[in-house]
């Protein structure tokens, strides 16, 4: 045998190791507290409500706490049928892999690059947030004035760099931010009802259906379902968790419960501190600091110093939870050659994807497109690239959902079957009534007209139908050219 750079002596066996481990992730890493972390930090609920939050009570108006409660009610259907299948689900490949199963490979293939173009949309997005606090942040602690784009960069290369480390030392600095950011909102929230809210007084006006029911909130579905896209993951991290079959489901059930109550006690706390009749314009006048001087008044000068800190790690955590989150999804999209071999290699150490380089490459391009076009990092980038991302992901859980109710409907073995074919029929309904009311509201949430909007509505479906179209047609040609083969 030949020797190694070391100078030993390889033998096949190890070197056919090698080569399988070059493209495989680290198994059996993560349990139910591991994954329920990466779900809830994904989410970011520090970042959720202290950045787009204010988009919540500016579109949604006063009943935005509830849209939490609602968006959490619809994605429990969900997740009842998504976890009934995933005992059938055998590969990683998240909701991909579902719809594949479930309607076939082609629009299977179109899921997934609805999923890869969503989440890269949703992180470029986070990514305006994030540069945006963090230049808030070095002007008030330390008086100078950062040009956001720079700081955009820096914190991608600190994402980058924690996630090329490994899922294992992710999930470890995810728990220590989540906690942190996880008490500072609940120290604020109880404050404000200790000391009775503003001078209205506590009120329950956020649960009326009048409140609640308004084309706002329907624009406002981006924040809502943006607060649960975590969820997914109960499913992407499969080949790296501990006994699949019972973590995952649990991990899925504790998180959503835990983020649909504490985002709607907060946020309803928020309501309180500034009054019924003030959120919706105290939104549009801080729109990127608004729980900071809910901190500030109400609980100490030291809180909101605290806030806007955690507010930037809460970022990191969420924009590491994404990267990790689309790594994978490349990874395992490249394993099943919808996407070049070479991206499903993974670092020979942590064993992390390699295509995690391409990810970070592309947000910082986009940074500097931004930057050049003169657009705001916040009502620009945010908005623009989240409103997308999400309506991506809320039409790729309508897929999942419908493909959950063809397959139990092919099989049909027993009355749980039936009862599943029943529960993802209404969740399937009820994402698709949600996809067009966001369609149908988009301007209000972009605050824009003409391009904007037909980039928002048309992004996901066109993936979609491209995708597919074109994986019809190639299988179709290789139909044809294996039959000219066989003659």
């Amino acid at each position: 045998m030949p020797p190694t750079a070391d100078g030993t002596i390889e033998t096949n066996s190890e070197r056919g190791n090698t080569e399988g481990h070059a493209h495989t992730l680290k198994p059996g890493v993560l349990g139910v507290t591991a994954v329920a972390f990466l779900v809830i930090s994904a989410a970011a609920p520090l970042n959720l409500l202290a950045g787009y939050g204010p988009l919540g009570y500016m579109v949604g108006g006063l009943g935005a706490p509830a849209g939490f409660v609602l968006a959490g009610l619809v994605l429990a259907t969900f997740v009842a049928g998504f976890m009934a299948m995933t005992r059938y689900m055998h590969r990683p490949g998240t909701f991909y892999a579902y719809v594949e199963r479930g309607l076939g490979k082609d629009l299977g293939r179109g899921a997934a690059a609805v999923a890869l173009i969503s989440y890269l949309a949703i992180q470029v997005g986070a990514m305006g947030i994030l540069a945006t606090v963090a230049q808030s942040l070095i002007d008030n602690f330390f008086g100078l004035r950062v040009h956001w784009a720079i700081i955009a960069v820096v914190l991608q290369v600190i994402v980058w760099y924690l996630g090329r480390r490994g899922i294992d030392i992710g999930t470890k600095v995810l728990g220590v931010l989540l906690f942190a950011e996880i008490g500072i909102l609940a120290v604020i929230a109880v404050c404000v009802l200790v000391k009775g809210g503003s001078s209205e007084g506590i009120h329950a006006g956020s649960f009326a259906p009048s409140n609640v029911f308004t084309s706002g909130m329907a624009a406002s579905s981006v924040v809502w379902f943006g607060a649960f896209l975590g969820i997914e993951y109960t499913a992407i991290y499969r080949a790296e968790t501990r006994n699949p079959e019972r973590t995952l489901p649990r991990a899925a059930y504790v998180s959503l419960s835990f983020l649909a109550v504490f985002y709607c006690f907060v946020s309803w706390a928020i309501v309180q501190a500034f009054g019924d009749s003030a959120i919706a314009t105290a939104a549009g006048d801080h729109p990127t600091d608004m729980v900071y001087l809910v901190a500030e008044r109400y609980v100490g000068t030291w809180a909101g110093d605290v806030t806007q800190i955690l507010m930037v790690t809460s970022s990191i955590a969420s924009g590491l939870a994404y990267f990790n989150a689309i790594s994978r999804y490349g990874h395992s999209m490249s394993s099943e050659g919808m996407l070049p071999k070479r991206m499903s290699r993974v670092h020979p150490v942590y064993r992390s994807p390699n295509n995690g380089n391409l990810q970070a490459v592309i947000t910082v391009g986009a940074v500097f497109l931004f930057t050049a076009v003169g657009l705001d990092p916040y009502t620009n980038m945010t908005v623009w690239m989240s409103t997308p991302g999400v309506l991506g992901i809320i039409v790729l859980m309508t897929l999942t959902a419908v493909a959950v109710v063809v397959f139990f409907w092919r099989r049909q073995q027993s009355s749980r079957d039936r009862w599943i074919i029943a529960v993802s029929s209404v969740c399937a309904l009820l994402l698709g009534t949600v996809t067009y009311l966001l369609i149908d509201n988009v301007a209000l949430m972009t605050g824009s007209t003409g391009a904007v909007n037909a980039f928002a509505v048309t992004l996901p479906f066109a993936a979609l139908l491209l995708v597919a179209v074109v994986s019809r047609l190639r299988r179709g040609h290789g139909a044809v050219a294996g039959a000219d083969t066989d003659t």
